[in-house]
């Protein structure tokens, strides 16, 4: 996924409305973090579209592990932290910047425990965003409003614009290194984020080539599953109503 700057949200029209206007009343930090808190949910939310949720009360609140509270030699650091920090935002000032949102009823806090080895039990700091927060973000981020209810199968503008990208190589499909980010791991048989399955729109296959009467796997490539030729056949119309900004062009592979 990738990572969203002071710059890139300078650049955007912010929303109009109240939740343009809490917006613009968080300072650079807290539009950072809420943000990134924001991608992140999405992710999940397009892994479970279009399948049945599990009862787990984590799915359905997407709560979003935010840090382990332990030495990070031990326990790492979370996805959002890793994003935070590719934006040069370190751990200092976490807790103020964190109760500011929740003040504002962007977002919960709340704590669990997690294993780490050779420590055992840690705690570990969850946030939800709240529709609230979620607003604010697709103001702040200048996205439309939630789309209603019915159309939850589509797919997120990040995540879209990875399956055109597959769909639009063809069969000779895209190169491994071509799916940038995480959105491989909510499209790509196989994967199960967050412990959903993924969406399964794309696979990652093997080209062959034969030498001298052997044949061996020159590379692997992405290419669309029958259930993304259907995705895609399904929805087309649908995607262009709602993403007008994303041209879709030189679709190769939806209907082999």
């Amino acid at each position: 996924m990738r990572a969203t700057s002071d710059e890139d949200m300078g650049a955007v029209i912010v929303g109009s409305g109240k939740s343009g206007e809490l917006w613009e009343e968080l300072n650079p930090r807290q539009r950072s973090y809420l943000v990134v808190c924001y991608q992140h949910d999405q992710e999940i939310s397009a892994a479970t579209r279009g399948r049945p949720l599990r009862k787990s009360a984590t799915v359905q609140r997407r709560e979003l592990p935010f840090s382990v509270r332990a030495d990070p030699a031990f326990a790492g650091y979370t996805p959002i932290q890793e994003q935070l920090r590719s934006l040069g935002i370190h751990d200092s000032g976490t807790g103020a910047t964190l109760r500011a949102l929740s003040d504002r009823g962007l977002l919960l806090l709340t704590e669990d425990q997690v294993e780490v080895f050779p420590l055992g039990l840690v705690p570990r700091l969850l946030v939800t965003l709240t529709r609230r927060g979620r607003a604010c973000a697709r103001a702040g981020l200048g996205e439309p409003p939630a789309a209603p209810s019915g159309s939850g199968e589509l797919l997120s503008p990040w995540l879209w614009r990875s399956l055109l990208k597959v769909a639009a190589a063809g069969t000779e499909g895209l190169p491994e290194t071509d799916l940038w980010g995480r959105s491989k791991f909510y499209l790509g048989v196989g994967f199960r984020p967050q412990g959903v399955d993924s969406r399964g729109l794309v696979d990652l296959v093997p080209v062959e080539e034969d030498v001298d009467g052997t044949s061996y796997v020159k590379e692997f490539r992405w290419r669309l599953t029958e259930e993304g030729r259907r995705h895609m056949n399904d929805h087309l119309a649908d995607y262009r109503l709602r993403y007008p900004e994303i041209a879709v062009n030189q679709i190769a592979d939806v209907d082999r």
